[in-house]
């Protein structure tokens, strides 16, 4: 199962007013906008049990512009008897805005449910329409429709710890102790929400227990069932996983690491220098840099900028590094791993620094992606050499 990440915005936004505008050569800029008002999927009334963990495509007529240039559309959600003015969620389309189609996952109409006043395992409706743009004129649809949903199972109370047990960890007789997710992409992650980095050992079971003594299932689905009794889970593929489980709304996700390196970048004397080595796995989610030379951090700037790079199974980039600005000490704070799926400028974006004092110094550097360190969550350090 690939990693998905989605956020959706849950808002209060009036309906944004007609505007009309000039542009610099004095000529009226038309904002118009002739409203598709037609809704084709889901249909009225549709029941959709989000426990199933399935996709809910909407789709809708397109919008014309008067000067026929670019529409964008949001899908909008509401209370039953919502009208859309403080609409709780808002959604932009496909592509960017650009297309009258949208697949929204379980776990995101789930959010949106819930705001909406439902309970756990609840049956009610939440109301949906479109608003279509140009510019900063948006006209909501007049057509809008009803959608049946019962919500997902959350346990209550939620576990304050989670541990694999079982043949298949790295740790049969202790446990892998999963940490309290801190989130990605600076968005803080929902409470009830625990990840770990560890190898799973194909031909053998795990159990998933928290501090309480309930058991987990990690059904196929991506949907998660609790026991009184242990639920043997198994992988099929031996690797190192990112496992990510959210009790808030019983869904789980993971996907393999291919490998994880450390990346460096400096810029001196007009050109830029890059560093890429891959880090050796230690086990229980550690990774080590053993006898790195540094030095690419010793240049006539006494500047470098360093994170972590993952591979994942399927390809795609895991960044890891800092949330801080440029820190002027080791901090245990400073030194914290915040994970991003993406990176603007992909030198100097989210990197630690060295102290002027330890550039050119040869070190060994010990990624922890668990929770048994000084931090308690992830967290990296270095052994200057």
């Amino acid at each position: 199962m690939n990693i998905l990440f989605k956020n959706i915005t849950i808002l209060a936004l009036a309906a944004t007013p007609f505007v009309s505008g000039c542009s610099d050569e004095g000529n009226e800029i038309n904002y118009n906008i002739q409203t598709g008002n037609k809704l084709y999927l889901p249909a009225e009334g549709k029941s959709i049990d989000l426990s199933q963990g399935s996709d809910v495509r909407f789709e809708w007529s397109p919008s014309i512009a008067e000067d026929n240039g670019f529409v964008s559309y949001e899908l909008l959600f509401d209370r039953e008897n919502g009208d859309f003015s403080q609409p709780l969620a808002a959604m932009t389309s496909q592509l960017t805005g650009s297309q009258t189609y949208l697949s929204v996952s379980a776990k995101d109409l789930n959010t949106v449910a819930r705001a909406a006043g439902l309970g756990t395992r609840e049956t009610g409706n939440i109301r949906w329409t479109v608003r279509a743009s140009k510019g900063i004129n948006g006209s909501v649809y007049t057509e809008s429709r009803l959608l049946s949903v019962t919500t997902m199972n959350s346990m209550s109370p939620l576990p304050q710890s989670i541990t694999l047990q079982g043949e298949a960890t790295e740790d049969p007789q202790n446990g892998i102790n999963m940490a309290v997710s801190a989130g990605i992409d600076n968005v803080a992650a929902t409470e009830g929400t625990f990840e770990a980095f560890t190898r799973i050992k194909s031909g053998s079971d795990f159990t998933v227990v928290d501090d309480l003594g309930r058991y987990y299932s990690l059904n196929a689905d991506g949907t998660v069932t609790d026991s009184e009794t242990p639920v043997n889970n198994r992988f099929t593929t031996e690797a190192i996983y990112w496992i990510k489980i959210d009790f808030g709304v019983m869904t789980w996700e993971s996907n393999t690491i291919s490998k994880i390196e450390y990346y460096a970048a400096a810029w001196a004397d007009n050109q830029m220098s890059t560093s890429r080595v891959t880090m050796d796995y230690q086990g229980k989610g550690v990774w080590m840099l053993a006898d790195y030379e540094n030095t690419i951090s010793d240049n006539s700037a006494k500047d470098s900028r360093h994170r972590f790079n993952a591979t994942l199974g399927d390809g795609s980039m895991l960044y890891l590094g800092t949330q801080s600005s440029l820190g002027s000490a080791y901090t245990t704070d400073y030194l914290k791993v915040n994970l991003y799926t993406s990176l603007g400028n992909a030198d100097w974006d989210n990197t630690y620094n060295f102290l002027t004092t330890d550039c050119g110094r040869a070190f060994d550097c010990y990624l922890y992606l668990n929770a048994d360190n000084p931090a308690g969550t992830w967290w990296h350090e270095y052994k200057f050499k």
